[in-house]
């Protein structure tokens, strides 16, 4: 792992990094890469031994004692069970993999008393929930809407062919975020973290409005999207996801039925001042002499505006309190830890489930403290990690697997990213 962390250094430069810059997603050839079609994809009719099952939900993992011995699932209304032969490895993300520990009796002892579900181990699942509180800021307008490439105004016949052919700059090999800046707030030059950002803002055009979902969006209008990358909220008291023991024992199955969450944003007076420093820092930055030459203007927001003054310090705290939102980075509610000395882990640093053996956690709920910008390559990173402790715990030589699945190459074929 060590020299693709130094080719990162080379290509982000040192340590942290403020400023402006296009967004870096995980694309290639003008098209964007999932993990599904960089890991996933090309493996599924070649590997032997994987068996993919499209139209399952997984009920509960499957216990004998401390040791995991498959999984229970539902397909197509049938209930069928599938057994490990080495290891259960859960990765339903940070709401999923919760829900399926809690009911497979990895919970708290409050939550499985209160179910009546038969415990396995007790440990705090679902606790240390964490995202970046952040908004969207807008709409602003601008004079024309040709500033902007318009996912529904240009999907034309030619376009769509340019897209087929994988070129790099066909509008529809774009349709997301294309600037960014790291921003370092007062609060954190008060603190003398003159150089390490803790706000990330980036325009967003949006096909929607999102104060008002159902309402057809202007062509000529984006919104301002931020986020708190180091919110206070990490020092104090952190989120919680849930199990409602009254909808669970009235039968409800579905996470959206059984989900209680908190976040607890904004518990923080700093983290409140920053979103508000932030929304300062946009401000600026869009009444520069390059937005000003567009015609850049603040729409105000109806709701703020028939309380407060527009743009008063009141009015930024309504903004701030009735359009902030989580920005779906949702990690840490099976805590990477010490191991067993650890009273807040989940699992250990082989993302292992502490105190059960055959099973571990690899995905975004393990991450002890949310990153300081979006998530995706730090679970990426984690996966890999994990990949390697999984062969090495299982001795299974790189020799052996070469001789049954190609090259090293293909076994963790990495993805590009542009």
């Amino acid at each position: 792992m060590l020299k693709f962390f130094k080719k990162a250094e080379t290509y982000k430069g040192i340590c942290s990094v403020r400023g402006f810059a296009p967004t870096d997603c995980a694309r290639e050839n003008g098209r964007r890469v999932s993990t599904f079609d960089a890991y996933l994809k090309p493996i599924l009719r070649s590997r032997r031994k994987l068996h993919v099952v499209k139209y399952a939900q997984v009920d509960r993992i499957l216990f004998k004692g401390k040791t995991a011995t498959g999984v229970l699932y539902t397909r197509h209304g049938k209930e069928l069970k599938v057994r490990a032969s080495k290891e259960v490895i859960v990765s339903a993300g940070s709401f999923g993999t919760p829900f399926l520990l809690f009911k497979s009796g990895i919970a708290p002892l409050g939550l499985l008393h209160k179910t009546k579900i038969s415990p396995i181990t007790y440990l705090p699942v679902g606790q240390n929930l964490q995202d970046h509180p952040g908004l969207e800021l807008g709409p602003f307008t601008v004079d024309h809407p040709s500033y902007f490439s318009n996912l529904w105004s240009n999907l034309t016949t030619e376009e769509f062919e340019k897209y087929i052919k994988s070129d790099k700059e066909a509008i529809l090999s774009g349709i997301q975020p294309k600037a960014q800046a790291f921003i370092v707030s007062s609060a954190a030059k008060e603190r003398a973290e003159h150089d390490w950002p803790n706000l990330e803002l980036f325009i967003i055009r949006l096909n929607y409005d999102p104060i008002n979902p159902s309402s057809d969006i202007p062509t000529n209008e984006f919104y301002v999207g931020m986020f708190v990358g180091r919110p206070e909220y990490r020092k104090m008291n952190f989120g919680s996801v849930t199990l409602d023991t009254a909808a669970y024992l009235r039968g409800a199955k579905e996470i959206e039925r059984l989900a209680k969450i908190n976040y607890k944003f904004l518990q923080s007076k700093q983290d409140y001042s920053v979103l508000l420093d932030a929304i300062q820092t946009c401000l600026r930055i869009l009444n520069t002499k390059a937005f000003q030459k567009i015609g850049t203007k603040l729409k105000p927001n109806r709701k703020c505006a028939k309380e407060h003054p527009f743009k008063s310090n009141e009015y930024w705290r309504c903004v701030v309190e009735t359009t902030g939102r989580n920005w779906d980075h949702t990690s840490g509610t099976c805590r990477m830890g010490h191991g067993s000395s650890d009273k807040n882990a989940v699992v250990d640093s082989k993302l292992k489930i502490i105190g059960l053996a055959r099973i571990r956690v690899v995905d975004a709920s393990i991450i002890p403290q949310i990153t300081n910008a979006n998530i995706y390559a730090a679970v990426v990173a984690l996966t890999e990690k994990a990949s390697e402790d999984i062969i090495q715990d299982h001795e299974i030589s790189f020799i052996r697997m070469s001789n049954m699945f190609g090259n090293r190459d293909n076994i963790t074929k990495p993805f590009f990213v542009s």
